[in-house]
């Protein structure tokens, strides 16, 4: 069995934990690592440096980047760390099949659209870093053997590498978008005696190895085509153009114009309350953008980390690789993105230890509560349908992803980075005072790194406190808060609620929101489809646009604006004239990754009625587009306590008089 598979154990071999750092940190600040990560994952990807030679002959089919990248779409093959037996390669879906059932299932893709979202992408990442590790250890024991006086410096440094991640929601990304590391196609490196050498950046883009797949197929995005069957390395924000290309400019525009209003959603991810009584729930909300648990859309409006990851995607994509879910891990930036991802979970979960996805989530009440299992629709070219999914046990495997003893990763070892948990031996640098490598001392100390996540990424509430004076909050202890909390009196946060169709365009696409007063039109934030065209073979997609799955993401308006509405109105507001003057000022788009507009919205009941030969597809239009507002609550002993959102209320649709079709694909 030993020969079929490659067990991802992650960087067992170093026998200790280090950090996971940005990469402009290890670029400044740790030249050794910097140098032996660049060459190592130049080298998995098939380019190899004359400083590499030596050592390249030893990495192994399954730890090359083309093997690696595969994993998560195209092409649709075996992983050749994952072989299976002869009578488990039969290519079409048959039940009979062991290859199609339990307990080896069918092939793998990226578990999107599920609480497994968070957990597979964990041990994906760890494949990738195992895979650089073991090439960086062995050119830091030649660099040492060739260069005595370099003792000590290359072979520690290759000990302590772990795959750094880029902080998307940083301050300075809406100034300064993506750093010239991530773009530039040539990057300065240092070698033993001081000396600085120009090399091919590995993290700008990806040439394949062996040519390009056959079944890689073109991706029309009305403003053009991305020609993915010619173009022989990964592009973002290409022309459309069969030569390709990175339009640099373009693609800063886009990163820069995304961070706007990402901090502001990260920042809900950390107003979970601790209390409620079904964590699997909780776990369902903030992991994926389906929601599989939710029945009432009035449960929760924090969003989800899988929401957030996908307006990444198709920031740094466009009419290119990342933003296609069958091509997006050929770009090498892919995991740079998933490790910051990794890094949100890793201080999520240790903020909310408590909750987990469990075996499923509770539906009804008293005598006819009922535990619901999570299902899974599973695969690239064959699936389980509906298959259920647990955290462990045959039901619970990552593939296809292998643990030493030839079983596979399941979700509940994944869990937590401290050294109580299973093994994985990264952890991330600290940040706010949080060690995701130790547990947290109790829940003061998880609530106090939560209120501190919070402020770091949201904006200031600051409020006209007169011209507020009419907005309703409910009482904190009618509406059974725990004592000591106080609402904030005439506070209430807007949040708009985006529900969309996952397969309306055949492709990933966003919604975009803006606020609009006379000339100005200022862009407040977008929730993004991350979605395989018709034409993939993904059968668990096949299944989802049969069923008509929604993506539903959460973007909070800014307090700034809203105060500003407020403050400006003619007469002392009540919630209801807020909601109505808010409304107006706003108008919606739906927006491909190529950035051609396919159908637009105006808000408010007093905007013009579209007419209906102009009328967007009931097929393509949100399912929901709508006003929700939270009333506020601090604990008045604890100014380190978490603030409580409560007394959710659902408003008006935004855009209650239609969408116009700006694109024929739109009708």
């Amino acid at each position: 069995m030993a020969e079929r598979f490659y067990p991802v154990v992650g960087r067992k071999c170093t026998g200790d934990v280090y950090n996971r750092i940005s990469i402009e940190d290890m670029q400044q600040n740790h030249p050794h690592q910097f140098t032996l990560f660049i060459l190592s994952y130049a080298a998995i990807q098939g380019n190899h440096n004359p400083h590499t030679s030596a050592v390249v002959q030893d990495i192994l089919p399954a730890t090359t980047y083309m093997e690696i990248a595969g994993i998560h779409g195209k092409p649709y093959q075996e992983y050749a760390g994952d072989r299976k037996t002869p009578e488990q390669k039969v290519a079409d879906y048959d039940p009979a099949d062991p290859k199609d059932t339990l307990p080896v299932p069918s092939r793998f893709g990226g578990s999107h659209g599920s609480v497994s979202f968070t957990t597979w992408h964990r041990p994906y990442v760890m494949l990738v870093e195992q895979a650089i590790g073991d090439v960086a250890d062995r050119l830091a024991e030649a660099l040492e053997v060739n260069n005595p006086g370099e003792a000590g410096k290359w072979v520690q440094a290759a000990k302590e590498l772990r795959f750094p991640y880029w902080d998307w929601a940083a301050p300075q990304v809406a100034e300064e978008g993506l750093p010239p590391v991530l773009i530039e196609d040539t990057v300065e490196i240092l070698l033993p005696g001081g000396i600085a050498e120009v090399c091919p950046n590995p993290l700008s883009y990806y040439t394949y190895q062996g040519g390009i797949p056959p079944d890689f197929a073109n991706e029309e995005t009305r403003s053009g085509t991305a020609y993915f069957s010619t173009w022989p390395r990964t592009f973002r924000h290409s022309p459309s153009s069969e030569n390709g290309s990175t339009d640099k400019e373009a693609l800063q525009a886009a990163v820069k114009n995304a961070s706007t209003g990402i901090r502001e959603r990260l920042g809900l991810l950390f107003l979970y309350p601790d209390d409620h009584e079904d964590p699997a729930r909780v776990y369902d909300e903030f992991s994926n953008s389906v929601n599989e648990s939710r029945e009432d859309l009035n449960a929760d409006n924090r969003g989800s980390l899988e929401g957030i990851h996908g307006l990444i995607h198709g920031s740094v994509g466009g009419n290119g690789h990342m933003s296609s879910p069958d091509y997006a891990a050929f770009d090498p930036f892919f995991f740079l993105h998933h490790s910051s991802v990794d890094r949100i979970l890793a201080l999520w979960e240790w903020c909310y230890s408590d909750y987990w996805m469990g075996n499923g989530y509770y539906v009804g009440e008293g005598e006819n509560r009922r535990l619901v299992a999570w299902t899974q629709e599973r695969g690239t070219y064959a699936q389980v349908y509906n298959e259920q999914l647990e955290p462990s046990g045959d039901r619970g495997y990552l593939y296809p992803f292998r643990l030493e003893n030839g079983e596979y990763w399941n979700s509940e070892q994944t869990r937590f980075l401290h050294d109580k948990a299973y093994p994985k031996y990264y952890s991330y640098d600290e940040f706010l005072g949080i060690n995701v490598a130790e547990e947290a001392s109790g829940p003061e100390a998880r609530r106090k790194a939560r209120r501190a996540i919070y402020r770091y990424y949201e904006a200031a509430a600051t409020t006209d406190k007169k011209s507020w004076g009419l907005i309703p909050v409910r009482p904190a202890e009618e509406a059974g808060l725990p004592g000591l909390f106080k609402g904030i009196s005439n506070f209430r946060m807007f949040v708009v609620v985006v529900r969309l169709p996952e397969h309306a365009f055949n492709r990933s696409y966003n919604f975009e929101l803006r606020y609009n007063q006379g000339t100005e039109s200022r862009f407040i934030g977008a929730a993004a489809v991350f979605a395989r065209p018709d034409h993939s073979p993904c059968k668990a997609c096949a299944k989802r646009r049969a069923n008509g799955s929604i993506i539903r993401g959460v973007i909070p308006l800014p307090f700034s604006l809203v105060n500003d509405i407020v403050a400006s109105s003619g007469n002392t507001p009540t919630l209801e004239t807020t909601i109505s003057d808010i409304t107006k000022h706003l108008s919606g788009a739906l927006v491909d990754t190529a950035g051609k507009v396919l159908a637009t919205a105006q808000g408010g009941k007093d905007a013009p009625i579209v007419p209906s030969g102009q009328s967007a597809s009931s097929d393509v239009v949100p399912a929901e587009v709508a006003m929700y507002t939270s009333a506020v609550a601090e604990k008045t002993d604890d100014t380190e306590h978490p603030v409580h959102l409560f007394d959710w209320q659902a408003h008006n649709a935004l855009f209650p008089n239609g969408w116009r079709a700006v694109d024929q694909e739109a009708f």
